[in-house]
């Protein structure tokens, strides 16, 4: 009962750290979750979590890579091959050899081979974190492409590496070149392997489809469980697990691009289902980190070998160290231009330093350091275990801290701006490409449920818009409504147009909701517009009439106000106001609720026509709105990633469609 408390209490902190990023922008989420994490140590609880370094390899690292080959750019992989490969491999290598050293002359206390698995653990960046940072600086699109690259080749380079130190250290035998020929020959079965699983996993698939079993819910589950099986496979048989997942994920995504009706309702399950897990994985990773630096910093603190405040700046000057060597490395081979001619020399060492700043470490290196056993073949104790996780929980919160707070004076908040700017204009005017398309295609048959549709376009440039000042003119507009609704009762009142009886319990109402909303004191003493005697005693016969009448007559004024209320508002759009695609919704609001008033009684039954033509129009607009992304994506006005979450939505609305029609 106390684990199942204690893992509802960290989901909830999953969750509560981004509301609490809502909040407080400037502050990253992994940073607010290791602060979460130490907090929920100090709670009364009865539950003390002990860590399994195998399980956590398997449970954390095993779908986190077989996510990030899913979503690899294999185009962009293949093009940016050789920035991609001298970052991923090359300074990977670099990296744990300079680093290895530099630690443990740093802190003798740290054997070597300790040493190299801590520089193994800082040496992948996390992709995650720079595209959250993505959305507070604008990365150049290049840079995005070889860093997200990178993250997917380094992760298992970085923890190859790490693998073997660790080996070493607990062992106590290490050969270069025996680890030489053996990193190939398991890397290399790794791959193979994850590959080979890959396409069996695929027969299996297509055989339960040939028996006609189409479950949703089952395929899922096969592709959750995927790279947990095929991790321990490769595990048992002594390949590299860590590319074997990685192997399967860029596998699995050639896959999908087979598009057939089957796995097209699996594909937008899959996405979310996904998306959840990843999210669930990455925030429990820095929960848990939360969870054990009190202890460790307790132990760091009580030692007597190193001093609290050495400690701080050891974390500082590897900090320094790992991203120094990262821009060096990034300056000298010039890989931020890929095989492109050398410019001038400002420009490069700017580029540099930006990917240099943008390798972030996160879920690998702390996932890896975690992951380190508690002790060796001997049985003592892993040597500096603790002091280990707490430099590298150091170095990650360095790396946020500096990409979240020196990124932004490199690159600047301006040109992000700007662009997020144009992409949301570019964004309104394919929604309103579409709304004029759909306008186009009216006719009386489908006019009740074009209105329909047109009303969700609108709805969702309302949301783009993010206008200030948006609930103010809507709130303005509802009482030019009411005003408009109780002139033209008046009129007809005058006119003795409309049933006295009627008008004048309209009329209250509409003054009641204008008094409230406006606290004027006229409208409150005309809460009963009925002024004189004379006028009362001739309502009094109107209130025999019978419950149909009543309604009829009632009917009659709705649809007089409302024909009155549309003139109005489509003035107010002849004039070009500011808030058109307010003022739009508001006429097609009105236009359907005429429409249903006006239809025949023998119309009010036939639902099911309304709900065919309804799925004719939405399909329509999908058609539409895809075209448009197509070309806003061709003339450069929107970007590959605005192109994706458009198409992504519309994804969504598809499968709605195929929820309500089957």
């Amino acid at each position: 009962m106390e684990l199942f408390e204690f893992i509802l209490l960290m989901l909830a902190a999953v969750s509560l750290s981004n509301l609490v990023n809502r909040f407080i922008p400037s502050v990253s989420v992994p940073i607010i979750q290791i602060v979460l994490g130490m907090l929920i140590t100090w709670l009364p609880l009865h539950y003390e979590l002990k860590l399994n370094p195998e399980l956590f390899m398997l449970l954390f690292i095993a779908p986190l890579l077989f996510n990030d080959g899913r979503h690899a750019d294999k185009e962009a992989l293949w093009k940016l091959k050789k920035p991609i490969l001298l970052l991923a491999l090359g300074l990977v290598f670099v990296t744990v050899g300079v680093m290895g050293y530099f630690l443990n002359w740093l802190l003798p206390v740290i054997p070597l081979a300790a040493s190299f698995a801590l520089a193994a653990a800082l040496a992948p960046t996390d992709a995650v974190a720079v595209g959250a940072l993505e959305q507070k600086v604008k990365i150049p699109h290049q840079t995005m492409q070889i860093l997200e690259g990178e993250s997917l080749i380094n992760d298992a380079s970085g923890l190859v590496s790490f693998q073997f130190a660790v080996a070493a250290m607990v062992t106590g035998v290490f050969s270069f070149k025996s680890a030489s020929i053996s990193f190939i020959s398991i890397s290399l079965g790794g791959v193979v392997l994850g590959l080979l699983l890959t396409f069996v996993k695929y027969g299996v698939v297509n055989w339960l489809r040939r028996l006609g079993m189409e479950n949703v819910t089952l395929h899922m589950l096969i592709e959750i469980l995927t790279p947990f099986a095929i991790f321990m496979a490769a595990e048992e048989m002594g390949v590299n697990g860590i590319l074997a997942v990685v192997a399967a994920g860029i596998a699995h995504s050639i896959g999908y691009k087979k598009m057939n009706p089957e796995v097209a309702k699996l594909r937008v399950v899959s996405k979310s289902t996904w998306s959840v897990i990843i999210f669930v994985l990455n925030g429990l990773v820095f929960l848990l980190l939360g969870t054990q630096l009190p202890d460790i910093i307790q132990t760091i603190w009580s030692s007597a070998e190193i001093g609290n405040l050495k400690v701080v700046m050891y974390t500082l000057l590897l900090t320094s160290a790992v991203l120094g060597l990262r821009f060096i490395w990034a300056l000298l081979m010039d890989i931020s231009e890929g095989t492109q001619p050398r410019g001038p020399w400002q420009p490069r060492f700017k580029k540099a330093l930006i990917l240099s700043l943008s390798g972030v470490r996160g879920t690998i290196t702390l996932a890896s350091t975690l992951s380190l056993p508690l002790f060796l073949n001997d049985g003592t104790a892993f040597p500096a275990r603790d002091l280990i996780i707490f430099l590298a929980a150091g170095v990650i919160l360095w790396t946020l801290l500096a990409s979240n707070y020196l990124l932004p004076l490199l690159l600047g908040k301006e040109t992000q701006t700007e662009q997020e700017e144009e992409e949301i204009q570019a964004k309104i005017e394919i929604l309103r490409n579409v709304v004029a398309g759909l306008n186009e295609l009216t006719t009386d048959q489908n006019r009740l449920a074009t209105v329909q549709i047109i009303n969700t376009y609108t709805s969702r440039i309302r949301t783009l818009r993010k206008d200030e000042k948006n609930d103010t003119v809507q709130r303005s507009l509802g009482l030019s409504v009411l005003k408009w609704e109780r002139e033209n009762t008046l009129l007809a009142l005058k006119k003795k147009e409309v049933n006295p009886y009627t008008a004048h319990r309209y009329l209250g109402k509409i003054n009641q909701l204008l008094f409230m909303h406006t606290r004027d004191a006229c409208y409150k003493k005309e809460l009963f517009p009925v002024k004189e005697w004379v006028e009362l005693f001739g309502n009094l016969p109107q209130v025999r009439l019978s419950i149909r009448e009543r309604r009829a007559e009632l009917t009659k004024l709705r649809i007089r106000n409302i024909t009155y209320v549309i003139q109005q508002l489509n003035g107010l759009l002849a004039e070009g106001k500011p808030d058109m695609e307010l003022v739009s919704s508001l006429i097609l609001q009105y236009e359907r609720t005429l429409l249903h008033l006006t239809r025949d009684e023998s119309d009010t039954g036939n639902r099911k026509e309304f709900d065919t033509s309804m799925q004719e129009v939405a399909r329509v607009g999908i058609q539409l709105e895809r075209d448009n992304i197509q070309s806003m994506f061709e003339t450069g006005r929107l970007s590959r990633q605005g192109m994706k979450e458009m198409k992504r939505d519309i994804l969504f609305m598809e499968h709605d469609l195929r929820e309500e029609t089957s």
